[in-house]
């Protein structure tokens, strides 16, 4: 038969331990109760120094008004303190202690000791403190404090902490670790206590790990706790008193959007002075902060309320860390519908850096194809290196070539004749008569004098219009940019922004030679022309420049598709000229109005085709591709779904603007009349590609996954001279 056990009363020493654990749990709980006395006796001046992560040394001095030296003997006794005397003195306490724990608690799990002074003593008193009690500093002495030399102040100085509480210290974290929690604690208290100078440093080091001045503003004390980051990007945060709900003030800053920070960093609360937790107004707060940020975005919040000591309960917790007050949930809806109102101001202003492309999981087969793109030396080596002849890169990438700045003796046909119409068939002779053509692009700077146009065939005009650009916000293109995004290759688009043109290797196949560090690749510029004019159409969508066709000159639509219709290698349609010509009547406002495709129905028998979009400057599309263009346009978009009919018409915008393919002249005999024709042919794409295009795909081009395949390393450096044995 077992026999209960008999109650008890717990030993002194224990109880002393137990309630000391609950209140000092790690040397940052410490700190912080003593930072408190400090504020509490007016120091302006508070220093900090820290060994081991307060685990060795912990000590802080300040210029306070100091302790009696009456009171010395009973400053570690438990539920000793000079703040209150009575229970209802809560109800309007407004120091940050009241307990008289602090001290009492340290006392019994490490050796303390205090120096003070007053500014009516003619010393300082030095105390040390052990359970509790008075105990003399060295052996053999009185216990009494001694006399000492010291300034205005006190000195609190702990070492060993939890020395006696084992198990308590080992569940302690790495010195770094705790150090950084101590400097949590201090920039805090930094942040809000006015008129107050931090410093904190490590023992033995000659730097301060953390400095504030007393004389700082509040978002100046932000920036030296927090980084100027979030410093310049404060609004600040006022409330005027509710007195229903015992308010007296409410302030405090918070991060504007334009704050980027996926790093969450704990909210700064202090209710009453005090530094808390506060669950209930986090996650408000956050809450109402998130619907203005960017996706996983945080915030920086610091928020300080003044609220009646009588509505306050402090008394909470055993290290004070939360309180509790009455209306809380009244007072959380008023401060969230404060923070949307300041939010709500600026919000139509925000400014969005570049999101780096995040890695994502990836097949073997594109391992192996970005290797080709990889430099062949580290971009900053460890250590300096002997240069080796064979990885040299003798070309500049950011530098032009002379050829750029040579100016011919005659206009190329390119230059003399910007656009024509070539024969689609060889009977036809409508598309053989010379089109005179305007080329207007949006700009912001009005002209003062319209250009006037000249009569003469073939005559390019440039004239720029004044007109706003457009704020685009169809969730279709947002999601079409959004999709050329998250395929992008970060390797090849490197690639393509650090290429050296080369040129043109067979213009049948559109095929062309570029290098990029030691390496000589081989591209469809085809393929990569083609992404680039689809993603200046997703980029400049609805603010398109105009190519316009003469009024004398406008092209009917009807013609234009018989040429494909009547065409040798034309293949059965789904629909009759009549029905693309119904699909371009019914959409010529929204072709109008988003990619400058002007349609005149004047005659809606026979509607004419004014303009087309300009997509890059210096450029102009191959016009004799137009009709192709214009019966792909009415046959192969799908106009039903908004989506697929917007990413359709950039498609096939993007294929009307690729250069054409023509035979090599050197397949021709050097009698063949045709020859200088195609020479000249081959110089003109040659100079767009390298003075207009390729610089235009290095400044722009994202390079999307799918032209891994278009891209070939032919030969490299290195290759080379295992070959050659010389550069």
């Amino acid at each position: 038969m077992s026999v209960p056990g008999r109650i008890k009363p717990l030993d002194v020493s224990v109880v002393n331990k137990i309630a000391a654990g609950e209140i000092i749990i790690a040397p940052a709980n410490a700190l912080k109760e003593m930072m408190e006395n400090s504020i509490d006796a007016k120091a302006t001046s508070i220093e900090i120094l820290v060994k081991e992560g307060g685990m060795k040394l912990l000590q802080i001095t300040d210029n306070g008004s100091g302790i009696q030296k009456e009171d010395l003997s009973i400053l570690c006794e438990r539920f000793t303190t000079s703040k209150l005397t009575n229970y209802e003195d809560l109800n309007s306490i407004a120091t940050y202690g009241f307990r008289g724990e602090a001290l009492a608690s340290i006392s019994h799990i490490a050796h303390l000791s205090v120096t003070t002074k007053t500014e009516s003593d003619s010393c300082a008193w030095k105390a040390t403190y052990s359970n509790g009690e008075l105990v003399p500093s060295k052996p053999n002495e009185s216990n009494d404090p001694k006399p000492v030399a010291g300034r205005k102040g006190t000195q609190i100085t702990v070492e060993d902490l939890f020395y006696n509480v084992p198990s308590r210290l080992r569940a302690l974290k790495s010195s770094s670790d705790e150090f950084c929690k101590i400097l949590d604690v201090i920039g805090r208290y930094a942040v809000h206590t006015e008129g107050v100078g931090f410093s904190c440093k490590k023992f033995g080091d000659a730097h301060y790990s953390l400095t504030t001045r007393s004389n700082l503003s509040i978002k100046e004390r932000i920036r030296t706790v927090f980084g100027s980051n979030i410093a310049n990007e404060l609004i600040p945060i006022e409330m005027d008193p509710i007195e229903e709900y015992g308010v007296m003030k409410i302030s405090g800053q918070i991060t504007n959007p334009n704050y980027n920070n996926k790093k969450s960093v704990q909210p700064v609360f202090f209710i009453n002075n005090r530094l808390v937790s506060n669950d209930p107004l986090k996650r408000a707060l956050t809450s109402t902060i998130n619907h203005f940020l960017p996706k996983g975005h945080k915030s920086f919040i610091y928020l300080s309320l003044m609220i009646s000591p009588q509505n306050v309960d402090v008394n909470v917790h055993p290290t004070k860390r939360e309180v509790r007050f009455l209306y809380e949930d009244e007072i959380i809806d008023k401060i969230c519908m404060s923070v949307q109102e300041q939010f709500s101001k600026i919000d139509s202003s925000r400014s969005f850096p570049t999101q780096s492309f995040l890695p994502t999981k990836r097949s073997r087969q594109e391992d192996e194809n970005d290797d080709q793109f990889k430099p062949s030396q580290p971009i900053i080596p460890s250590q300096k290196v002997k240069r080796l002849d064979y990885k040299l890169v003798r070309t500049d990438a950011s530098q032009a070539k002379i050829t750029t700045f040579m100016s011919q003796s005659q206009p190329s046909r390119a230059e003399s004749q910007l656009e024509r119409h070539e024969d689609i068939d060889d009977d036809d002779t409508t598309m053989n008569q010379s089109t005179n053509i305007t080329i207007i692009e949006d700009g912001t700077q009005p002209q003062a004098k319209s250009t006037q146009l000249q009569s003469q065939p073939n005559q390019q005009a440039f004239k720029f219009v004044p007109k706003e650009r457009i704020e685009v916000n169809l969730q279709s293109i947002l999601d079409l940019r959004e999709n050329v995004e998250k395929n992008v290759n970060n390797k090849l688009t490197e690639v393509f922004a650090n290429l050296l043109y080369i040129g043109i290797v067979d213009s049948k196949r559109r095929l062309a030679a570029i290098q990029y560090d030691v390496k000589l690749m081989l591209v469809d510029y085809a393929s990569v022309l083609n992404e680039l004019f689809y993603q200046i159409g997703l980029s400049d969508f609805s603010n398109f420049g105009t190519i316009y066709f003469e009024d004398d000159h406008l092209l009917p639509l009807r013609e234009l598709l018989n040429h494909v219709f009547q065409h040798p290698n034309f293949k059965d349609s789904d629909k009759s000229i009549d029905e693309v010509i119904e699909v371009f009547i019914n959409m010529s406002d929204m072709l109008l109005e988003y990619f400058s495709i002007e349609i005149t129905d004047t005659d809606t028998s026979d509607p004419k085709l004014k303009s087309i979009p300009l997509l890059l400057k210096n450029y102009t599309p191959p016009l004799n591709k137009l009709p192709l263009f214009l019966y792909r346009l009415g046959t192969k978009v799908s106009w039903e779904d908004e989506k697929l009919c917007l990413d359709g018409i950039l498609k096939q915008l993007a294929l009307f603007y690729i250069p054409e393919s023509f035979e090599c002249s050197e397949i021709l005999k050097d009698d063949d009349p045709e020859k200088p024709a195609l020479i000249n042919k081959h110089q003109e794409l040659n100079d767009s590609l390298e003075n207009v295009l390729m610089p235009i795909i290095k400044k722009k081009l994202l390079a999307t996954k799918n032209l891994t395949k278009d891209v070939v390393e032919i030969a490299n450096l290195p290759g080379l001279y295992r070959v050659f044995e010389r550069c």
